[in-house]
């Protein structure tokens, strides 16, 4: 047997292994759950480490001739929208500082402004939109949540309990304010702030490296430089390998946005 063909049938043994797995695990997970690229929370966490260990070596692994996995074929992903597919095309959100935010709210929350993260069950979902809710009722809901979910990120650009609740703390942002369209842009230049925007837009700090403190807010964006474990950046999620998180964008694609403001 050639090495060729002995890799061939190794390969393909790992691709069954892999898919007779899903195929089993989404059978005892039951009913399917509203998610957008996203692990519905999981008790067992030998499981979802190995999953992330395995999902992050196919970022930088191609098998050829061999069907593609994509994250959401793992236990606990689905797609939210039975329409929704990967874009074929690099992401792109335009031109300016809008054209980067329509960037990262189409990747972060492909649904909008109402979105939370995808793998909250029915039950606990928000009482109501959350472009209706204030910021103090956003964060009420964020705490009834947190002791059971690894995520309770909101809205367009998916942003946490403990920075949104921090945004209010120090007068950013005011609890009273609707949670509506407005108001999320407004966070997310926030967050773009303090990551650097001011001193990207003066020269002090390089497109890398503001592109770089971006993807340390918004785990979809891809690392530039290195990710949190100190691997050089080929495309992967700032924190590639946590089983939770995995980059929707070329290293391209957000380097063009960020030089386009």
């Amino acid at each position: 047997m050639s090495n060729d063909t002995f890799g061939a049938v190794v390969a393909a043994g790992i691709v069954g292994t892999i898919a007779w797995a899903f195929s089993k695990q989404l059978k005892q997970e039951g009913e399917v759950q509203k998610v957008v690229y996203t692990r519905e929370p999981s008790q067992d966490n030998t499981k979802q480490a190995l999953f992330g260990i395995l999902f992050d070596a196919l970022d930088s692994v191609s098998l050829p001739g061999l069907p593609g996995i994509r994250p959401q074929d793992a236990p606990g992903f689905t797609a939210s929208d039975p329409n929704y597919s990967e874009p074929t095309a690099p992401v792109s959100g335009g031109a300016g500082l809008s054209g980067l935010l329509n960037l990262i709210g189409g990747v972060e929350a492909p649904q909008g402004y109402d979105q939370v993260y995808g793998g909250i069950r029915s039950a606990d979902q928000p009482p109501k939109p959350l472009t209706s809710m204030t910021v103090n009722e956003v964060l009420a809901w964020q705490d009834s949540i947190d002791a059971r979910y690894p995520s309770e990120a909101a809205g367009r650009y998916q942003v946490m309990e403990d920075t949104l609740r921090g945004l209010v703390r120090s007068g950013q942002v005011s609890g009273n304010a609707r949670f509506d369209r407005n108001t999320q842009d407004n966070i997310a230049v926030t967050l773009m702030k303090r990551r650097g925007l001011d001193d990207y837009q003066t020269g002090r700090i390089s497109a890398d490296k503001f592109a770089q403190k971006l993807s340390q807010e918004w785990a979809s964006l891809p690392a530039i430089t290195v990710d949190k474990k100190g691997r050089s950046a080929t495309g992967q999620s700032y924190y590639a390998g946590d089983g939770l998180n995995r980059s929707h964008v070329a290293i391209d694609t957000i380097l063009n946005a960020v030089r386009s403001i």
